[in-house]
């Protein structure tokens, strides 16, 4: 059946770190969804991701507000491109990136979908491994993508 999420209905939390929210509007738990994740992002100024993949997922990201800056490669960070308002961003499966905010001042808002029901963040980094990350949306099992 249609659903209408409203911004009151997003599931809010913090993103790969707490200098971002991220606003889940639609994934498995929140609406059933078996291969869609939709959520909205805010970035603070010079915030950025760590170096991670996800998974079999693609992912598009398209660009609100701000000015985005996308480093990628063998181990995230051999190549860049930077995005602004009105870019969208295509990211495929498996790819090992980083997001950052390239705004000294100014928020980064953008609008993530993926080929999946949940956010599935893989790091490849030695940090945590991810799976306290993000807004409790009632799921607490990874879902495969």
């Amino acid at each position: 059946m249609a659903t209408r999420i409203t911004p009151d209905r997003f599931v809010r939390g913090t993103g790969q770190n707490a200098d971002m929210e991220r606003a889940v509007a639609i994934s498995g738990p929140s609406v059933g969804s078996v291969n869609l994740y939709t959520s909205v992002v805010t970035t603070a100024p010079r915030a950025r991701t760590r170096i991670h993949h996800h998974g079999d997922c693609e992912t598009s990201i398209y660009i609100v507000a701000g000015h985005a800056r996308y480093t990628w490669g063998g181990t995230g960070l051999e190549d860049a491109f930077d995005a602004r308002a009105g870019d969208i961003v295509f990211i495929p499966a498996g790819e090992i990136h980083v997001e950052e905010n390239a705004s000294d001042r100014e928020p980064l808002v953008v609008v993530v979908t993926r080929n999946c029901p949940d956010s599935h963040v893989v790091y490849v980094d030695d940090g945590p491994d991810g799976a306290d990350d993000g807004p409790d949306d009632g799921d607490d099992a990874p879902a495969p993508c």
